[in-house]
């Protein structure tokens, strides 16, 4: 999936892949002989199937973890890349930081200072890098978000995945936060009253509640 989305980009990535695929299904095949099962595109996770909707290839499991398709990329033209923007130069610093304006420095301060001590190194950082790389809003309604009406959630339950990756994060309001965890029905009516949601937020709020084991609403 890395080599899939580092090499969009190329024009001609998906008949790239698949000379890629060749070379390796054979030996993919009789390594993985003894271990290997059958599997259906619906073995995947909602995330995986989303991305690789449309491709009917021959899928295969070790266990629960479906095989991703090596050729299954469809070529991507990237926008609005700028070659000035890094953090060695005086001028890349600068354009960084003229991004960042739009977050609420206050509350980004509270939070670079603030020490969960409960929780891993690499959650404290990564909660903060994903409050930036969202612009201090919420990821579902898009509202800017303050000092005390914020949850970092786990994408993958932390009880269940242990996993405090960045990737696995996500910065919600505390309402929604709340929205994708509760079961009771009536509290589900209040919480989608008082926030308003349109339909890709739903959406957006059952793939979570789908990744923590919950219905749809």
């Amino acid at each position: 999936m890395g080599i899939q989305n580092y090499y969009s980009a190329a024009t001609q990535i998906t008949n790239n892949l698949s000379e890629l695929t060749s070379f390796l299904s054979k030996a993919l095949y009789n390594r993985l002989k003894d271990l290997r099962k059958e599997a259906e595109f619906s073995d995947m996770t909602r995330t995986l199937q989303k991305r690789y909707k449309g491709y009917e290839p021959k899928f295969f499991k070790i266990r629960d973890m479906v095989f991703v398709p090596i050729y299954a990329q469809r070529h991507k033209t990237n926008l609005c890349f700028s070659q000035i923007t890094c953090n060695y130069t005086a001028e890349g610093r600068e354009k960084i930081h003229k991004t960042l304006k739009a977050i609420n420095k206050n509350v980004l301060r509270s939070i670079m200072k603030s020490f969960i001590p409960n929780r891993t190194i690499e959650y404290n950082d990564n909660r903060i890098s994903k409050f930036v790389a969202q612009y201090g809003k919420c990821a579902v309604t898009g509202v800017e978000l303050g000092l005390n009406d914020w949850h970092c959630h786990h994408k993958n339950p932390f009880h269940l995945s242990k996993d405090d990756r960045f990737l696995n994060l996500i910065v919600l309001h505390e309402a929604v936060h709340r929205l994708v965890h509760v079961k009771d029905t009536e509290r589900i009516n209040r919480l989608l009253e008082a926030l308003q949601l349109d339909r890709k937020q739903k959406e957006k709020v059952n793939e979570l509640r789908g990744l923590c084991q919950n219905d749809s609403i």
